[in-house]
């Protein structure tokens, strides 16, 4: 057994550089771009997974080639040790297999050292969502520069639409069709939908807009990609992953709640909504982008659970007893 505190202290130093130097990683990962066509989302998240599974060898003074079984059930407890969520530990484990599987087939190695190895079974936890009175309060926040401007469009566009957040930040200004009120999202897979917003969007859209244009003239911002995108930056250019958590964080302390809110959770929110106002399931499994209707079916939980606590609350016979 290899000494793990050692293990550990290696790979926090190469995490730092964040590298990929493993040749087989750089060619799977040019496989998955050039022969499978994945998704800019699924390159992303590949990358970042096996790069971590790289730095781990890299601490143990091997190549990811030279796996064995023991080592991979290593690389399992020290992912577990880092208190990563069950499902961010499950599809890491899901990308070294896939590594692994496309290195067998291209007889690269012999064995597949994640083979045996099981997912972790995931916690049945219902998505947390805001309620109708949340997002009142969310979206009546007032806005009067550039970036509580921005602010209040993301948050808008977010609930509106129930976009990803990847998706949201990849919108580009001509991609808006306003007449019909709906915007093409290329979402997982590289599947095109539509998702739809209000009118209070659209016009809180044109305030923004002409917001941005200023802000990207003063700030000299003249590359024509940067210019084209939706979502900016006080410095005018693409509105980075980190900076949109800062707004969430900022915005949850500044309307004192304790509940989690992410952009995921606005997506949650939509979607539940959707469903208490009676929408037909299949219709938000399409507007969400879900390739499956058992993804969509989490959602149909929340309401038969929000449901069951009107009964309870509401209902003589389902009052408790001593009330």
């Amino acid at each position: 057994m290899r000494c793990t505190a050692t293990v550990t202290h290696a790979i926090v130093s190469n995490m730092k550089q964040n590298e990929i130097e493993d040749p087989e990683i750089l060619r799977f990962l040019d496989f998955l771009t050039n022969v499978q066509m994945a998704s800019v989302h699924t390159q992303v998240s590949y990358r970042g997974d096996l790069a971590l599974l790289g730095s781990f060898c890299k601490g143990l003074g091997i190549t990811p080639i030279q796996m064995a079984e023991p080592d991979a059930r290593q690389f399992v407890r020290f992912l577990i040790g880092k208190d990563y969520s069950e499902a961010t530990v499950n599809r890491i484990i899901s990308a070294t297999r896939s590594f692994f599987a496309h290195a067998v087939k291209s007889r690269i190695c012999m064995v597949n050292p994640f083979g045996l190895i099981s997912l972790r079974k995931a916690q049945n936890h219902l998505p947390s969502v805001l309620t109708v009175g949340e997002v009142v309060q969310l979206l009546s926040l007032e806005y009067d520069d550039f970036t509580s401007t921005r602010n209040q469009l993301l948050f808008t566009l977010l609930y509106d639409t129930g976009c990803r957040i990847s998706e949201a930040l990849s919108i580009n200004e001509a991609d808006i069709d306003y007449q019909r009120q709906r915007i093409p999202i290329v979402g997982k897979g590289n599947k095109v939908r539509y998702v739809f917003f209000t009118p209070r969007t659209a016009r809180l859209l044109s305030y923004y807009l002409s917001l941005k244009h200023e802000r990207q003239d003063r700030q000299q911002v003249t590359d024509a990609r940067q210019r084209a995108i939706l979502f900016c930056s006080d410095a005018g250019k693409q509105l980075p992953m980190s900076t949109v958590g800062s707004i969430f964080h900022t915005y949850k302390r500044k309307l004192g709640w304790q509940k989690d809110f992410t952009p995921h959770v606005l997506r949650h929110s939509y979607a539940t909504h959707m469903l208490d106002n009676g929408a037909d399931i299949r219709l938000v499994q399409e507007l969400l982008g879900h390739s499956s209707i058992s993804t969509t079916q989490i959602y149909a939980h929340v309401t038969q659970k929000r449901l069951a606590g009107v009964y309870v609350s509401c209902h003589p016979h389902g009052r408790k007893e001593n009330e």
